[in-house]
């Protein structure tokens, strides 16, 4: 028998002394940042996220968070450097990466980065129950895809040869990766417009606003988005329906009722009403004047946004400049000049909805 071990004693801390917290892991550091983000607080969330990065250099999720928080702070140049570096570490996983490099990219680069994105969801697809929910958000990721590479063929590329083609075969895959997208439909509006076909357009019109209008919409989950349906105004004016163009900025006012485009297109409504044959003079002048007050809020608001849109500017001081001839401002419109900068300690002034229509109008039904 050997000798025998003499117990081990444990000395007991000595009182005050602190013990060190063990170091949050990669997952924890993770979801902290989302956290912040989730808060708006995007410096500390990106210092977050740059500890994940230095326990785990290769780790994709932290770099997109990465490239999101330096988006979001207007930090583009890293931002993109955390996107390809994504790229080179899963080329083949992970659509997330190739929809914000599709954004930034320009022409047929663009159109690659997001059939990057689209075969990236397909993978995902496959692996996915065909009726889960998680398989129907995938679609409408896809659908969102094909609409924004749709929609640089309308733009950038619409000089291609192949251009008007590739718009019909986008639509198309979009409508088959998920029909009840409003944005394949408004999108494919835009199409026929461009193909001279008005009413084919107001076809999808109609059937992409069926697909939301009806909804509860203070839900912004349940409608396309602020952007989205502005254009969708811009539609409807090309095809001159005014009235469902005032009812859709009835409800983008009640949303944000500080967007210089929406009040410039109130304007260009208010005026194209102006412009129509068998309107009372009465009619016309109210018209009128409700179009110069609109300007006149889209330029004042431009003074104290950042806002980089001369040619709408332009176009509003132009307009008011006719509106005037016809209809002198009088009193401390006369001296008002539209592009001053405010004073910053006058009352905001309360706007009334400026929709000509009531929530009678159907959206749904053009």
């Amino acid at each position: 028998m050997g000798p025998r071990r003499g117990k081990t004693t444990r000395r007991p801390a000595a009182k005050g002394a602190s013990q060190s917290k063990p170091e949050p892991n990669v997952d924890q550091l993770l979801a902290k940042t989302q956290e912040l983000m989730d808060d708006n607080d995007y410096g500390t969330a990106l210092q977050c996220v740059v500890k994940a990065i230095e326990a785990d250099e290769n780790n994709t999720q932290a770099l997109l968070l990465a490239a999101i928080i330096q988006l979001e702070t207007g930090d583009m140049e890293p931002a993109i450097n955390c996107l390809l570096r994504c790229v080179e570490i899963s080329p083949d996983r992970g659509f997330e990466k190739y929809m914000y490099l599709g954004q930034f990219a320009v022409e047929l680069e663009s159109v690659g980065y997001f059939q990057h994105g689209v075969d990236a969801l397909q993978r995902d697809l496959d692996e996915v129950p065909k009726e889960s929910d998680q398989a129907a958000v995938l679609r409408r990721k896809m659908a969102e895809a094909y609409v924004a590479m749709t929609e640089i063929y309308l733009t950038d590329c619409c000089f291609e040869s192949d251009a008007e083609k590739k718009c019909e075969e986008y639509l198309e895959r979009g409508c088959k990766a998920d029909d009840s997208c409003p944005e394949v439909h408004q999108t494919m509006a835009s199409v026929r417009l461009s193909q001279n076909r008005p009413d084919d357009a107001r076809e999808c019109i109609a059937k992409s606003m069926s697909l939301w209008a009806a909804k509860d919409q203070t839900d912004l989950s349940q409608i396309p988005t602020y952007e989205n349906r502005l254009a969708l105004v811009r539609l409807l004016l090309e095809l001159d329906d005014k009235e469902r163009a005032l009812s859709v900025m009835e409800h983008l006012q009640k949303e944000d009722d500080e967007n210089i485009d929406l009040w410039y297109l109130y304007g260009w409504t208010y005026y194209l009403q102006s412009e129509e044959s068998g309107m009372s003079s009465d009619e016309k002048t109210e018209a009128q004047s409700s179009a110069r007050e609109c300007f006149k809020q889209a330029i004042k608001l431009a003074t104290i946004q950042e806002f980089d849109n001369d040619v709408l500017l332009d176009h509003a001081r132009e307009l008011i400049a006719v509106i005037d001839t016809a209809i002198p401002p009088l009193g401390d419109d006369a001296n008002e000049q539209g592009d001053e900068a405010p004073d910053p300690d006058a009352p905001e002034p309360e706007w009334e909805d400026l929709s000509s229509g009531d929530d009678d109008v159907e959206m749904n039904a053009v």
